[in-house]
């Protein structure tokens, strides 16, 4: 799917998933500091592994002509309005590259320092609490994205 005249959006693949899980690990360290390193990385990298096999549907942002080289990607949900994660490498950010991978979205479950500007600008709603076997008890209309209650 274009995205550009420079950047392409194609599904995630296996060989993408030690990129993904590395700068998702790093990316969000830093906003839990009360939680050792190794406790912390063991729980995010089920956390991640777990999303990625129950509902997790990877997209990758990449330069025309080099799908191996990744510049963005989310996490999304098979929910249609709820993105897990969002990242951009430091050099591409502000070129709208993770608003394009968040069209439609509405419900985030993780939230970094730098995504809560990005989060604002969507108006997108920090549920974490999806994360913890939650959805079945969300209004069906928050996790679509038709209610009030989705944005802000």
């Amino acid at each position: 799917m274009a995205l550009t005249a420079d950047f392409v959006v194609r599904r995630g693949r296996a060989e993408d998933m030690a990129y993904v899980f590395s700068s998702w690990l790093k990316s969000s360290r830093k906003e839990s500091p009360e939680v050792r390193t190794d406790d912390w990385m063991a729980g995010q990298h089920r956390r991640v592994t777990w999303l990625i096999r129950t509902s997790g549907v990877l997209h990758i942002v990449h330069p025309v002509g080099a799908p191996d080289v990744i510049v963005a990607w989310a996490m999304l949900d098979a929910a249609p309005s709820v993105v897990h994660f969002v990242f951009v490498r430091q050099e591409h950010r502000g070129r709208g590259l993770a608003r394009y991978l968040l069209e439609g979205r509405r419900v985030c479950t993780h939230l970094t320092v730098e995504g809560q500007g990005l989060k604002r600008k969507l108006g997108l709603r920090y549920m974490p609490h999806l994360l913890d076997g939650g959805w079945e008890h969300e209004p069906r209309s928050v996790l679509r994205g038709d209610s009030p209650l989705a944005s802000g």
